[in-house]
């Protein structure tokens, strides 16, 4: 008897056990954004957005209570990375984070662009000088289920300079700093990474995060989780990737012009335009993808949060300007929207994208895709004077690396999360502002592949788009010189008049001829009134009896017809004497020309 005690003792321990590593493995860790918190005003963030960022508290602290306010220390705004490293800076540089309380510097640096900061700076071209220390950072967990801060002993470079230098050689000072929650391990660091500390204190189950940016723009939240992540950010399949010392291996195939639904926009017929390089000339990249085995014509690209833009090879982007209505800036270094040319609001505002064609450990091809619309982000002061709309889209070299970077720009339309139990990243297609509920899931360490939404991504979008009129997918649009629009005009008007005469004439013409009263046919042909019964009258044939007994009166026929003289020289209407808007019956679509008719040669 009290063996079967004690083997029920051992069962029912057994089932605890189980129950609280179920329990510890689906802790998970919301963290907020800068647009979920009052004390960050709107919470967005330029030059080049706009942006928000996540958010993190500076310093060691303790909450008693999951309905206490989240106070202790100072908030900072950062964005969230696969680096080793927090970068942050300093009071002395001007920023929020007092190192006087963080431990003795192991370290000074003077990054010249590149500090290690792997999957953070590659493309910032941001140029820092400090220290390097270890301090205390607390998480704050909006799922509201643990009171307590989610506490960590962070490497940290203390920036006591720093700026990002922009195309033209100005640069500003950065507000936002870097979260690194990658791997020591990966690097020539030691100790455990800021993940692998939540988890062994069981406040999160797995080693990992989940991240969607949002598209800011279109008010839509971010989403950003350790542990776990939001299903209804995952659309479609879910692409898998390995990772090599903390970066994960993403070979690049194609990018692409669509659209979803509605006519196809572009000149050059669809469904899809290619804007790949016929070939990639720099060697590192070529190098680079073959070592890590990629097909020919394919580079390395990894996910980037901490940059705001798309760095591709050339030339990607300036195909990809030959079919949008923008032009390069060569002072400023960016593509701008030409906001004057009638293209540039059906553009934006239709459900044309741009395509990343991505193929995962299995060979198997993705296409992110990303609305044009998404791709209408603003500079501000201290890039632009004035709000410039402009393509984030930047034909450069690896750097020497290799690799290229798909930075915010790109993260707003993708799901994002790492799992490093399995050391292996997770893309996905992420949706459109009209997000359906949130369903908040579990990455547990052993998950090598996540749940979907089963949701259509085309719906997310729809509200937000004007789809444009359908026609067939590989039609072009006609481009009409301003002679030839006036031709139209006026042969239009010239018929309607020529009609309006003839029926006016017609009805002048039946009004005039006298009625005789209601007849019917007699035999031999002869007509016989109803009501005369007297003998019938014959008509004379050769008299026509009119109203009021007179002679029919015709317009008088000119002797002979006038036509325009033929002339070898073309006739155009000057396109400034027009003073009233066209008929909107009468417009004519000029395709992508932006409006500007082309010259006669």
């Amino acid at each position: 008897m009290e063996s079967w005690r004690f083997i029920a003792a051992l069962a029912a321990l057994a089932l605890t056990l189980l129950c609280e590593q179920a329990n510890a493995a689906d802790r998970i860790f919301q963290i907020p954004f800068t647009s979920d918190l009052l004390e960050f005003d709107t919470g967005i963030y330029g030059p080049d957005g706009p942006w928000h960022a996540a958010v993190i508290m500076l310093g060691k602290h303790q909450r008693t209570s999951i309905t206490a306010d989240f106070t202790g220390g100072v908030k900072v705004p950062v964005w969230p990375t696969g680096s080793t490293i927090v970068q942050l800076l300093t009071t002395q540089g001007g920023g929020l984070y007092n190192s006087s309380n963080a431990t003795k510097p192991w370290a000074q640096f003077g990054n010249g662009g590149d500090n290690d900061m792997r999957l953070a700076d590659w493309y910032g071209n941001q140029f820092s000088e400090g220290v390097a220390t270890t301090d205390f950072l607390s998480f704050m967990n909006f799922r509201l289920e643990d009171p307590n801060y989610g506490i960590v002993n962070a490497s940290v470079y203390a920036m006591n300079t720093s700026k990002v230098v922009l195309p033209d050689g100005r640069s500003y000072k950065p507000v936002v700093g870097n979260l690194g929650l990658g791997r020591p391990a990966d690097t020539e660091f030691q100790g455990l990474s800021m993940l692998e500390q939540l988890k062994s204190s069981g406040q999160i189950g797995s080693n990992s995060f989940g991240l969607h940016m949002g598209h800011v723009s279109l008010n839509q939240r971010g989403s950003f989780f350790l542990g776990g992540y939001d299903e209804s950010r995952v659309f479609g399949r879910t692409a898998t990737f390995d990772m090599r010392a903390g970066v994960p291996i993403i070979f690049m195939l194609d990018v692409v012009l669509g659209v979803e639904m509605g006519r196809w926009p572009f000149a050059v017929p669809g469904p899809n335009i290619s804007l790949w390089p016929a070939e990639i000339e720099e060697g590192d990249g070529r190098v680079t993808n073959s070592f890590f085995g990629g097909r020919e014509g394919s580079v390395l690209v990894t996910p980037n949060p901490a940059v705001p833009g798309i760095y591709l090879p050339a030339p990607t982007c300036a195909n990809a300007a030959k079919h949008l209505p923008v032009q390069f800036d060569t002072k400023l270094g960016y593509y701008l929207w030409k906001t004057s040319d009638p293209a540039y609001h059906q553009t934006v505002n239709s459900a044309a994208y741009l395509g990343f064609v991505i193929a995962d450990r299995q060979a198997v091809n993705l296409t992110i895709k990303v609305p044009l619309k998404a791709l209408n982000l603003t500079l501000e002061s201290p890039i632009t004077e004035i709000p410039t709309p402009y393509f984030p889209c930047f034909d450069v070299s690896s750097n020497g690396s290799g690799y290229w970077e798909l930075g915010r720009a790109v993260l707003q339309s993708t799901f994002f999360a790492v799992n490093f139990d399995q050391n292996v990243t997770h893309l996905a297609q992420a949706p459109g502002p009209d997000t359906g509920q949130s369903l908040v899931r579990a990455i547990k360490p052993g998950d090598q592949t996540l749940s979907v939404s089963t949701g259509n991504w085309a719906d997310t979008w729809r509200a937000h788009w004007t789809a444009m009129d359908a026609e067939p997918s590989n039609s072009r649009s006609v481009s009409l010189s301003p002679g030839a629009i006036a031709g139209v005009v006026i042969g239009v008007i010239s018929g309607v008049v020529l009609i309006l005469g003839g029926y006016f004439a017609w009805r002048k013409r039946k009004r005039t001829l006298k009625w005789k009263g209601p007849v019917e046919l007699g035999i031999g042909g002869k007509h016989r009134v109803k009501r005369d019964p007297g003998p019938v009258a014959e008509l004379d044939k050769q008299e026509i009896y009119e109203a009021g007994n007179s002679p029919v009166v015709e317009l008088e026929s000119p002797a002979q017809l006038s036509e325009a003289p033929a002339s070898p020289a073309v006739y155009e209407m000057p396109a400034d004497t027009c003073d009233e808007p066209m008929p909107e019956k009468l417009k004519v679509d000029v395709g992508d020309h932006g409006g500007d008719i082309p010259e006669k040669k």
